[in-house]
Formats: structure tokens, C-alpha cells, sequence
């Protein structure tokens, strides 16, 4: 998935520690919603990422629906790893997104 074609970060006016990011294209076109925590856990020998969310808005008839939904959650799920393997590359080596160490963690 491609930033500025795929999706697109936000940065909420009333919260400067909050990114949100809004889905262009695909089955959950125009869903807006945010990470939370974010781990990685090893089980049986196999690594796994496990993150909370929030959806804020969506097209679905009831958005809430979409934090139980598997499928969203892989959805997001890949796009999460995305984010963090371009983090990696670009260098970006701090959990809120920048390179600045002196900048308050995302919530």
C-alpha cells in the first residue's frame, strides 16, 4: 500500500500526540481510525504483532463492528507492518513516528 494513494495520515488539531489514518482505497474506503498499543510476542517459535485500534468513522453501517472484524484487523494488521518496515528504512527509530527522541509518545 502506497501513502498518499492507499491512505493518508492525520493529525488531529485537538490532540498533538494522536495520528489517525484514513484508508483511499480498497474494501474499507474512507474508514478512519488510529493504533493503540503495539507488541511483538514470540509463540511457538513464531513471532507475532499485536496492536489495539480504534475506528473513528467509517461507511459501515455500524463502525465499532470493524474491531471485532478479523478481516479489517489483517487488513490493518498489513498496513501496520508496512508502516513500520518504511519507518525502518527511512531510519525513523522511535515508537511515535519521528527520529526526534525528545517528542512524547503516541497514545
Amino acid at each position: 500500500m502506497l501513502e498518499g494513494f492507499d491512505y493518508c495520515f492525520i493529525y488531529p488539531k485537538d490532540d498533538a500526540q494522536a495520528v489517525h489514518i484514513r484508508l483511499l482505497t480498497g474494501p474499507y474506503v474512507d474508514t478512519i481510525y488510529k493504533y493503540g498499543k503495539v507488541k511483538f510476542e514470540e509463540k511457538n517459535d513464531e513471532m507475532h504483532l499485536l496492536f489495539q485500534y480504534d475506528v473513528l468513522e467509517s461507511k459501515v453501517d455500524k463502525p465499532k463492528k470493524l474491531e471485532k472484524d478479523l478481516a479489517f484487523k489483517n487488513y490493518i494488521g498489513d498496513l501496520l507492518v508496512e508502516i513500520m518496515g518504511s519507518n525502518i528504512d527511512e531510519e525513523v527509530i522511535d515508537e511515535t513516528g519521528t527520529s526526534d527522541i525528545n517528542q512524547p509518545d503516541l497514545q
